[in-house]
């Protein structure tokens, strides 16, 4: 039994964790999650810290990622039960990441006798973003429910992100479990305690402040916007038979939200159900709709080249004009895993199919496209200007799908001179699940990174509109045919994490890879001199 309680604890940290998530939303428990875990790393070896490390990454991802066991069991020609493999074996490789930080836990734990728990203060939020870091990169790239995600709705608190970005945000809940962990397992400590409310005081102090600084600032920028939620279903999305209704929802939903003198009318990712390209009839019918509207209208269609022979697919969005010019377009540069393409399907994975049906591969873009949109302004008061002269331009970016879980390609719009940032996107495939909210929840993040609006159009929802400040504004219900129309205003603001990019985590992988050499000769020195103390004591007890 004295080796199960460590695996139980380790297996409830990380249930713990994902509650803090939505759509269960009780974002406080991340501030104590990880307590279990740190306990029970206690005076262990490493390897016997991974395999911890690893439970309680099992606990989080499965109760955090279950929904692709609908996703695929519904979209694919895989059953249920079979589509719990790639979930497990997601999972599994992603606990890995849970295991090697668990591991640096227990480094620290066996030079803290020494040391007073500083380590862990210092080397536990360092280890715990390079690791995060990694993760949105390495193996398929899948930074999905960051630490920092998980606090979203604290909104004052969330603010320093226009410094750290959202890893920064990781850092301060890792250092704030690892406080109340000394705090509670060693006498003379709660002073620690203090300082930990010291700090999130004033941050959230702080965070108040700037947001009322921000709205206080005069808008420099404008724009009338329309969001059209379609709530197709996603095994009628690309089923010729639908191809009318599809297309006659959205003409439907465009002119009522035209009937508002809007600036521009955002229908989600590949709501064109066909090439639009090459289609003439369907084609023609959206080329009317932005004649007889006279309004811009941004959407998502497949396209494709042709070079030698060779087809090439892209998952692509057009800015159409009132005049019926294409007035640009993005192809999305990082590709949605299992959905437009299938990472290792030629070994491990070969037994599936893509979820995007009747198409092959998609390749990704390489330019992060701005948009510019032409205004028509009203002219100001004893202008000459006639009314509805086009004098203005408002510029964005389109970030497709799970583009939008990327900070730094949100940041490389923005660097771009975009003043706005606009999500597409098909949740379809997540249903009634938690995923449609983890995902708004993470872009809401984008906003306050780079200090500019981000509209959000999805099939199936959640529709969003989210102000500079990380504040949702306005949004839709789950699988609702609707619409939001909403006037937005906000001031030119340029921030620091736009300019200098991800500092902070340079600074954490460094701090990382000097922290580990430095803690690696302190246990060399601890066994040496018969060192343990207060974990050698705790490995009796636990092992």
């Amino acid at each position: 039994m004295q080796r199960v309680w460590p695996v139980l604890l380790a297996g409830v940290s990380g249930v713990v964790l994902a509650l803090a998530f939505p759509k269960v939303d009780w974002n406080i428990l991340a501030w104590v999650a990880f307590i279990p875990l740190l306990w029970m790393t206690q005076g262990q070896t490493l390897r016997r810290a991974f395999s911890l490390g690893w439970i309680a990454g099992m606990g989080f991802y499965l109760c955090t990622l279950y929904w692709i066991v609908d996703t695929i069991g519904l979209y694919s020609n895989i059953p249920h039960i079979i589509a719990v493999g790639p979930l497990l074996l997601m999972c599994a490789v992603l606990s890995a990441y849970t295991g090697v930080f668990a591991a640096g836990l227990c480094v620290c734990h066996k030079s803290r006798p020494h040391h007073g728990g500083w380590l862990l203060l210092v080397f536990g939020p360092m280890l715990w973003v390079a690791l995060e870091w990694v993760r949105s990169f390495f193996f398929i790239g899948f930074p999905w429910a960051s630490l920092g995600y998980s606090q979203y709705n604290f909104v004052n608190l969330i603010q320093f992100v226009e410094y750290t970005g959202v890893y920064g945000l990781s850092a301060l809940v890792i250092f704030g479990n690892a406080v109340l962990f000394i705090a509670f397992s060693r006498q003379g400590r709660g002073r620690l305690v203090l300082v930990l409310l010291l700090i999130i005081t004033g941050l959230w102090g702080w965070g108040n402040w700037r947001r009322s600084q921000l709205a206080a600032l005069p808008p420099v920028h404008t724009l009338h916007v329309g969001v059209a939620q379609g709530n197709i279903a996603q095994d009628q999305k690309w089923d010729p038979d639908y191809q009318e209704v599809t297309l006659a929802r959205y003409e439907q939903l465009t002119r009522q939200i035209t009937e508002h003198a809007t600036d521009l009318v955002i229908w989600p990712e590949a709501a064109v159900p066909f090439f639009f390209q090459s289609d003439v009839t369907y084609r023609g019918r959206l080329l009317d709709l932005a004649q007889d509207t006279n309004t811009p209208i941004l959407f998502g269609s497949p396209a494709f080249r042709v070079d030698d022979t060779q087809l090439t697919l892209f998952n692509r969005a057009y800015l159409l004009s009132p005049d019926t010019t294409i007035l640009g377009h993005y192809d999305k540069m990082i590709l949605t895993p299992f959905g437009e393409y299938i990472p290792f399907q030629d070994s491990v994975l070969f037994f599936l199919d893509k979820l995007v049906e009747g198409m092959g591969d998609f390749a990704p873009g390489t330019t992060p496209t701005v948009f510019s949109l032409p205004l028509k302004r009203q002219p100001a008061l004893h202008s000459d200007d006639k009314a509805g002269h086009v004098d203005a331009f408002e510029t964005f970016g389109v970030l497709i799908c799970y583009e939008g879980v990327f900070p730094d390609l949100a940041r490389r719009f923005v660097q771009n001179d975009a003043r706005l940032l606009i999500n597409v996107t098909n949740d379809a495939w997540f249903g009634e699940t938690s995923a449609p909210y983890q995902h708004l929840a993470m872009e809401a993040m984008r906003a306050i990174e780079n200090r500019v609006p981000l509209v959000r159009s999805a099939n199936t929802g959640i529709s969003a509109i989210v102000n500079i400040d990380g504040q949702i504004q306005a949004q839709t219900a789950l699988l609702e045919t609707t619409f939001i129309v909403n006037q937005l205003a906000w001031p030119h603001v340029t921030s620091f994490y736009t300019r200098y990019g991800d500092w902070f985590v340079t600074l954490c992988v460094v701090g990382t890879l000097v922290m580990l050499g430095y803690t690696g000769i302190i246990v060399v020195f601890v066994k040496r001199t018969g060192g343990g103390g207060d974990a050698g004591r705790n490995q009796r007890k636990i092992t």
